[in-house]
Order: structure tokens, then sequence, then C-alpha cells
């Protein structure tokens, strides 16, 4: 499965995004059956938009269309609803295996 990441611009963080951030990609290269590619790859299965707050203005139609599925970290939220930042990293990682599940 390929996984890509896309940061937002990080003006109003809630959260220490590129901790955060760094903790996913490293968790998602270490979990068996996932590849983290670049966000301009083709094709991609997962984009995993990290925004730092709730307003989520990384969340664009465009980048969402280079995906088959995407999960939207916002704050301290996942897809709306809500994760304590410390428990992000797991809960992401848990998402983007569900797709591989629910695909096989």
């Amino acid at each position: 499965m390929k996984v890509a990441v896309k940061y937002c611009g990080s003006c109003n963080p809630e959260i220490a995004l590129s901790d955060v951030g760094h903790k996913i990609e490293r968790a998602l290269q270490e979990a068996p059956g996932i590849n983290v590619v670049s966000r301009r790859s083709k094709p991609i299965d997962v984009m995993v938009i990290l925004c730092g707050c709730p307003r989520a203005c990384g969340d664009k139609k465009r980048i969402r269309k280079r995906a088959v599925h995407c999960i939207v970290v916002a704050g301290e939220t996942i897809d709306l609803v809500p994760v304590a930042e410390k428990d992000l990293t797991a809960r992401v990682v848990q998402k983007v295996k569900s797709f591989s599940s629910a695909e096989n």
C-alpha cells in the first residue's frame, strides 16, 4: 500500500506538528506492507493530511483527489474525532492499516 503525507503550512499549530508528522512517517515506514511515497506519486492509496489546528487548511480537494483514501489530522482530531496528541501516531497507523484490511 502506498501512503503519502501532506503537511499544512503550520501557521497556527496546536500540536507539535513536525514531531507528530515525523513519528507518523517513521511508524508507517516500519509497518509491513506500507510504502511511504511522495505526495506527487501516482497512484496513492492513502493520503495523510497533517494540519496543526482544527481549521484544517491543508485539507484541499486537489490533495484529496490524489489518493483513494484520505486521513485528516487537524490538531487533536483525526477525521473530526477527538484524539489526544500522544495517541495520534498509533491511531493514524491503525486507520491506514484498516484501509488495507478492507480491500483484502
